[in-house]
């Protein structure tokens, strides 16, 4: 899986790209997708946002949800408000491409950010990873290498983060 993305407030543009190899089976491939639901939940539960369940719609071979999140905002008597759209596509049984738009309207923070996701079955699982596992194989900002690839995730226990870190910012 290839990660590729933009985040810009008007002023300042982040680039990221993140190279994953995931070991999926069906079960693992629908958590993926509830991965990247509960991920853009938890980047807005910073800002005091809470966001509606999504509900995914199949048209043809594209995937889709949204997501509008709201909260109060730091400033007195002002509401934030982030809208998130997913779009996958099924290119082929063995190859997707996704895109997730986050505008955030916040009054004190205006962003927009755009991802783009490629990802392609490439056989087997590698030796030792078991359905659900991943390894970030390298993780780029602005086009330079990080220190943070290698890290071996999975993806229930991701999901399970997100939900807990999403609950404590929410909890405040």
């Amino acid at each position: 899986m290839d990660q590729t993305g933009t985040i810009s407030d008007g002023e300042t543009t982040i680039e990221v790209q993140k190279i994953w190899n995931i070991c999926l089976d069906s079960k693992a491939d629908r958590a993926l997708h509830e991965l990247d639901v509960r991920e853009q939940q938890a980047s807005v539960a910073g800002l005091n946002e809470t966001c509606e369940e999504p509900k995914p719609a199949l048209s043809g071979n594209v995937l889709s949800w949204a997501m509008h999140c709201r909260g109060p905002s730091p400033i007195e008597d002002k509401i934030g408000k982030t809208d998130i759209r997913h779009a996958t596509t099924f290119v082929s049984g063995r190859e997707t491409a996704a895109e997730i738009v986050i505008i955030n309207r916040d009054n004190l923070v205006q962003s927009h950010g755009r991802f783009l996701t490629r990802m392609e079955r490439r056989g087997t699982c590698d030796s030792g990873l078991k359905p659900g596992d991943m390894m970030l194989m390298h993780w780029r900002v602005n086009g330079e290498e990080t220190l943070k690839a290698r890290q071996s995730r999975n993806i229930y226990d991701e999901i399970e983060h997100q939900k807990a870190f999403t609950a404590s910012r929410l909890a405040r």
